[in-house]
């Protein structure tokens, strides 16, 4: 099944929620749903393994501006030149101002990559790179970078949870219009389309287990 348009969704839902009064509300509901989601698992639609560089083209620079879909890190940060790789460990801010207390000076300490820390949707390195060649990959689980309309196209996760996303948005919806029953029946059933959906990701994804033979 292809990917539903925001306008496709819309009328999806529409037919149970009868109301075309409420277009805002459905778009909102949508929009909360999927965010929703994102949050509650890191699927296989929206991991992204992204190289990047960019940032890092001056130095003294130690900055990286996280993509504008960024939700969360999914493992650890890396680096990679033509020569070499290493995995970078990850530090709260606290912990990262306090190791490298001269990342913004005239004149601060550089060298191969070690440590990150992420603030303000910016990805910190330490120390300062001595090398602009370095290219950092980020692999993350991206989330919606704009509100669902009905001009959106492909729309996250209807080709494969699209009840999921539609009972979702009906609890949310029932729940602005305080119909307290239709919202706690939607809700149930959208906690059940989503631990399936969770469940089928996990067998998916996850290493095959092999019992060793005992000898």
């Amino acid at each position: 099944m292809d990917k539903m348009t925001g306008s496709e969704l819309h009328d999806y839902i529409v037919r149970t929620f009868k109301r075309t009064d409420k277009t805002a509300e459905v778009y909102d509901a949508i929009t909360d749903t999927i965010m929703d989601m994102c949050e509650e698992f890191g699927f296989e639609e929206n991991k992204v393994e992204a190289y990047t560089a960019v940032g890092i083209s001056a130095l003294g620079d130690y900055k990286i501006d996280l993509p504008d879909d960024f939700g969360h890190l999914l493992g650890d940060v890396r680096w990679t030149d033509q020569d070499d790789s290493g995995t970078l460990n990850k530090l709260s801010k606290q912990q990262f101002n306090e190791k490298f207390p001269e990342q913004d000076c005239d004149d601060p300490d550089d060298g191969e990559p070690t440590d990150y820390c992420i603030f303000r949707k910016q990805l910190l390195i330490g120390p300062v790179p001595d090398r602009t060649t370095y290219e950092y990959q980020i692999d993350y689980a991206k989330f919606l970078a704009d509100p669902v309309t009905s001009v959106s196209s492909d729309v996250m996760f209807t080709d494969n949870a699209r009840e999921c996303v539609k009972f979702g948005a009906l609890a949310r919806l029932f729940e602005v219009m305080e119909e307290w029953d239709n919202a706690d029946r939607y809700s149930q059933k959208y906690d059940r389309e989503l631990a399936e959906f969770v469940a089928r990701e996990k067998k998916n994804t996850r290493a095959i287990f092999a019992m060793k033979e005992m000898k």
